[in-house]
Parts: C-alpha cells; sequence; structure tokens
C-alpha cells in the first residue's frame, strides 16, 4: 500500500475507483484516457452479401505436415481505421487475431479457386491499394505469403514505409503488399492492421519458419512513443434495430486507443485482470514454445440461463430480488480475443447449454449453416468470470437482429458451436466491455461498458 501511494504522488496521478494499478516505468499507475485515440468506423455487410470468414494464419509445421487451426467466423462486421502508409491514407479492418499490416497495391490480381467454375467472375471485396513506391525500398525475399482456412490467401512482396495510425507514426516500418488474392473483404477496406506481437508474423510462407519482425504496434512501443499497451472499445450499431444493414456507421464510442483508454464510460467497479498465455496454451495448435502470438486468456468459468424471481411480498416491498435459474460451468479453457471475429466460438458442450436456454430453443438452419433463433424469442443470460467479476453478453448481441435468415423470421446467434479449439471471443463479447491488451504485463484488463 505504501510503495503504490508513493507512486501516485511521484507522477501525480490520482487513483479512479475501482480501477485497477498496473506496473510502468513510473511506477505503479491506474489506467487512464489517452489522447492518441482512433475512431474506428463499423461496416455491416448486408445479408445477401455475408460470406465465410476470413480467418487467421496459424500453422506448426510437424513432420512436414501443417495442422491449421479452425478459426470460423462469419465476417458481416468490420471494424475500419485509416492509415497513412507514406502519403496515402488506405482504410484497414483491425485486427487483434494477426500481426502483420498488409494492403494491396494499386493494381491487383484477383483470383477464383480451384472448385469455382470458370464462368465465376472473382470480387475479392478489396477497396483501392497503393500506388507508387515504398520509400524504404521492398524485401526480394522471403515473399509475403498468408493462407487462410476458409482457403482464401494473400501473396506479395515485403517492404519499408513510413505508416502512421492516428498521430503517431513507426518509420520505415515492415509491411506487406499484395498483388495476388483470393478474398472475402467487405469491399471498403484495403487490407488489415494486426496487432498481434511479433512471433505470429515468422509464421509465413511453406516452411513457417522466417524470422519474426516487429509489427506496427511493437515498433511504436518500443520507440518510446507509446506506453507498451492498447485498448479496444467496440460500439454496437446506434439506432433502430430496422435500419437497413450495409451501412458504414461511426456508432458512439468506437475506438482504438494506443498507450492507453479510449474516451468511454465504463463501471469503474467492474474492472478484472487476467494473464495473457503463450502459444502453446492452444493444443491445437501443437506449439512447443511458451512464445507470446495472440491475444489468449482462460477464464475462470462461464455462466448460462434463464433467471427466475423468488421473492416473499415482505422483501419485495423492499426491493429484494432473489435469481435462480443460473448456471457456472467451471471449465477453464483457452481463448482468444479477437476484434476480427464476428461471431464468438466456444465449447459445442457449452454452447448447446446456451441454445436450449432460448424460450424457444435456438435451431440449426441448414442453408446458413449455424444457429438461429426466432427473432422476438426470449434470450438467456450468458457470461464469462474473470477474476471476480462475470462479463455478461448484451442481449442484443446473443440474438443479433441484424443477421436474419431469409424469412426475416430468425436471428442468428452471437455465439457458436465448434468441437475443437481455438475457442474465440469476439465481437459479439466484446461489444459490451472495454479491453487493454497490456504487453509489458502480459495481462489482459477488462470493465463492463456502461448502458450506451
Amino acid at each position: 500500500m505504501r510503495s503504490s501511494l508513493l507512486a501516485f504522488l511521484v507522477v501525480g496521478v490520482a487513483p479512479s475507483a475501482g480501477r485497477l494499478l498496473h506496473a510502468t516505468r513510473h511506477g505503479l499507475v491506474p489506467d487512464t484516457v489517452t489522447s492518441n485515440v482512433i475512431p474506428m468506423r463499423k461496416h455491416i455487410v448486408p445479408s445477401s452479401e455475408h460470406r465465410s470468414s476470413v480467418v487467421k494464419p496459424v500453422y506448426r509445421r510437424t513432420a512436414d505436415v501443417n495442422h491449421p487451426a479452425n478459426l470460423t467466423n462469419v465476417h458481416d462486421v468490420y471494424y475500419i481505421v485509416d492509415i497513412v502508409v507514406g502519403n496515402q491514407t488506405l482504410a484497414v479492418s483491425v485486427d487483434t487475431g494477426s500481426s502483420d499490416t498488409w494492403f494491396v497495391s494499386d493494381y491487383f490480381e484477383c483470383v477464383r479457386f480451384w472448385w469455382q467454375g470458370p464462368e465465376y467472375k472473382p470480387n475479392c471485396g478489396l477497396a483501392d491499394g497503393f500506388t507508387g513506391n515504398l520509400s524504404g525500398g521492398v524485401l526480394d525475399n522471403p515473399p509475403f505469403v498468408r493462407s487462410y482456412m476458409d482457403t482464401t490467401f494473400v501473396s506479395g512482396y515485403y517492404g519499408f514505409e513510413d505508416v502512421t495510425v492516428g498521430s503517431i507514426t513507426a518509420k520505415n516500418q515492415r509491411v506487406g503488399v499484395v498483388n495476388y488474392t483470393f478474398w472475402a473483404g467487405d469491399g471498403l477496406t484495403s487490407g488489415l492492421l494486426g496487432l498481434g506481437y511479433p512471433f505470429m508474423t515468422s509464421l509465413d510462407g511453406a516452411e513457417q519458419n522466417q524470422a519474426p519482425y516487429d509489427p506496427v504496434f511493437t515498433t511504436m512501443w518500443k520507440n518510446k512513443l507509446i506506453d507498451p499497451l492498447f485498448s479496444i472499445a467496440l460500439s454496437r450499431e446506434s439506432g433502430d434495430q430496422g435500419e437497413p444493414d450495409g451501412e458504414v456507421r461511426t456508432p458512439e464510442g468506437s475506438y482504438l486507443a494506443l498507450g492507453g483508454l479510449p474516451p468511454v464510460e465504463v463501471d469503474e467497479e467492474s474492472w478484472a485482470r487476467t494473464k495473457i498465455y503463450g502459444v502453446d496454451a492452444i493444443p491445437e495448435w501443437m506449439f512447443e514454445q511458451s512464445d507470446l502470438g495472440l491475444y489468449i486468456i482462460k477464464p475462470d468459468s462461464w455462466v448460462y440461463g434463464r433467471e427466475t424471481e423468488d421473492v416473499t411480498p415482505a422483501e419485495a416491498d423492499q426491493g429484494a430480488v432473489t435469481t435462480h435459474g443460473l448456471t457456472t460451468n467451471t471449465t477453464q479453457f483457452p481463448v482468444l480475443i479477437d476484434v476480427g471475429a464476428t461471431l464468438s466460438l466456444l465449447p459445442k458442450g457449452l454452447v448447446q447449454k446456451l441454445y436450449a436456454a432460448f424460450d424457444p430453443p435456438a435451431k440449426y438452419l441448414s442453408t446458413n449453416g449455424l444457429f438461429f433463433a426466432l427473432c422476438n424469442a426470449t434470450i438467456p443470460k450468458f457470461g464469462v468470470n474473470i477474476g471476480e467479476n462475470t462479463f455478461y453478453f448484451a442481449p442484443e448481441d446473443l440474438l443479433r437482429q441484424t443477421a436474419r435468415d431469409p424469412s426475416g423470421e430468425y436471428c442468428r446467434i452471437g455465439v457458436t458451436d465448434v468441437n475443437g479449439g481455438p475457442y474465440v471471443l469476439g465481437v459479439s463479447f466484446l461489444s459490451s466491455v472495454v479491453a487493454v491488451f497490456d504487453i509489458e504485463n502480459t495481462e489482459m484488463r477488462f470493465a463492463s461498458r456502461t448502458k450506451y
């Protein structure tokens, strides 16, 4: 307690009620709102254009066999920021599930895949690309190659250029320039801004063993341009649920904050922290080393069910409510925190309990390949316990009114079941919290957003 107080006196920072302290070069301090805040635009792809996932390239080469991670995501929601590459502004999707920053060149070849007939006209859904030359030159070797589990891929070359995100510039940053691809984009972005660890940049090409390099965010904090953390606040679409999709909106409070917190309101008493684990925490990846690669955590437990009230008249007069009907599953397993995933992917046994708790129960629609429930169904509670706090999914994220079947009567569930890892907490979870990615302390912190 004495050392904490001394730290506040030294740096002149007043602690916020309920806010966790973390170690920095200034001592123990709370997270503070940063001026390095980049608003994010949200793009909802129309239902008629929903494509299968763009998943992250995670491979482990063992005995000459590639073992891909089974990351699946219905990619109908994109969070977009503008970055400046040299003197050109490009729109890119923000992604905490990969590490490279890449974009297409002004000329790139969009190709069809082998299972698409010769009459198929490729449409990669990528916006205008980078024109001209990179000021720092290009690398002849290795090439830039990323292969994805839904059969999409990007291919091109590495080069060096200044990259600015918000007001922070990574000088002579290594980037990927794509000139050949089979992709499934949203039509408005030219590439990705990867915010993962350097380790993930080594998993490139057929051999998966090139030397890693520092991605954009790593370059920024190593050069002391920002503190070594960033935070994300995602807001769901604003306005009436009946708004047409396919629009680009800037909803209240969607931010990428570099070096601190975004300017959104949170429940200060809800802050919780948890360790970030190495890539060996996910057995399906078959890594032997414990390098930090992506943002992997192990929640303490999961809560689901429909609450029922059981109070006596006297208790009711005093405003007391006792809730029953919620079940806690204490099985622990690793999950990725991934802003690039629209849905959350969790173990089949857990998610099937959630589906059954809808009234009427959710059902599988083979035409869509996912579980849906009637759009007016009673929505159960579903939450994840981290530390001593439970973070509940919002009802509108559990039953997504903007993602309907062709009849319009059924809405998509924001959590989908998978038979094996890696598991993911995506946008359907992140829309209810502020998430802090703290590299210096190898931990994540979460706080519940106030209602917006």
